[in-house]
């Protein structure tokens, strides 16, 4: 087995659903979530990207295509005939380069507060702070707690934060800003005729119900939109009985 495909998996099921973190995530977390995900059903798997999490130490450009090739090579490997993607946050764009650049057939899509492929603009200032966080853990912590509503308590804020300085690289935490940032692939995807489902926090101000409609919405008729009341760009942590159960059921029905 080659680096590209040391990822962690959780269950034994016949429909693989391969996992792709956020800006701030890796692999190995992804919060409370995980622990109430049917297990019997699905083969959830967790890759890392060059840079973060296991393979911090892994060399590589941190491009949108070296994503791409990698995970498409865990693909490739896959036992199971029934596969779907998941991507949060950055994950979203990823996880759209990499139906387009596999091989093998995907059933499904689901997106946790996904980013669409056409890229993310942002004022000036905005785009300094992100820009900012390449090498300063106290803007990813201000970036968490605008995402999140301002609503949650510094604890978590801190512990988020804190984290990304042991899981990954600062040249591979801006390169992965500018791939999801800056992504223009929107348009090669034209529209797809295949089950979607997106999930959006009531209280992010970053990726609206109304951003996914006018990217998702666009590419996938299908989409299914779920605002989750009360939470943030990391319902992964702040709702994740519920998220759990309806990604299940989303994936198990389609």
């Amino acid at each position: 087995m080659n680096d590209a495909q040391q990822v962690r998996t959780l269950g034994a099921g016949d429909h693989a659903v391969v996992c792709l973190n956020g800006w701030f995530g890796h692999s190995g977390d992804w919060g409370p979530w995980e622990n109430y995900l049917d297990l019997d059903t699905f083969t959830w798997i967790f890759p890392d990207y060059r840079g973060y999490g296991a393979r911090r130490n892994t060399a590589g450009d941190h491009s949108l295509e070296e994503i791409s090739q990698d995970v498409c090579g865990i693909l490739a490997e896959l036992p199971q005939s029934r596969i779907s993607l998941l991507g949060h946050s950055m994950g979203g764009v990823f996880m759209q380069r990499v139906f387009l650049d596999t091989d093998r057939d995907i059933a499904s899509m689901v997106g946790i507060s996904p980013v669409g492929a056409a890229g993310t603009p942002m004022p000036a200032e905005q785009r300094e702070l992100f820009e900012s966080a390449e090498t300063e853990v106290a803007a990813r912590r201000m970036i968490i707690d605008i995402t999140t509503g301002n609503a949650l308590p510094d604890p978590f804020l801190d512990q988020v934060s804190e984290e990304t300085r042991k899981t990954s690289t600062d040249a591979a935490v801006g390169s992965y800003f500018r791939a999801w940032a800056d992504a223009d692939f929107h348009a090669e995807l034209g529209q797809i005729d295949m089950p979607v489902k997106a999930f959006v926090g009531a209280t992010d101000p970053a990726v609206t119900a109304d951003a996914v409609q006018s990217s998702f919405g666009v590419t996938y008729p299908q989409l299914e939109l779920e605002v989750l009341p009360t939470v943030g760009h990391y319902s992964i942590f702040e709702m994740p009985v519920y998220l759990a159960g309806r990604v299940s059921e989303f994936l198990r029905t389609h």
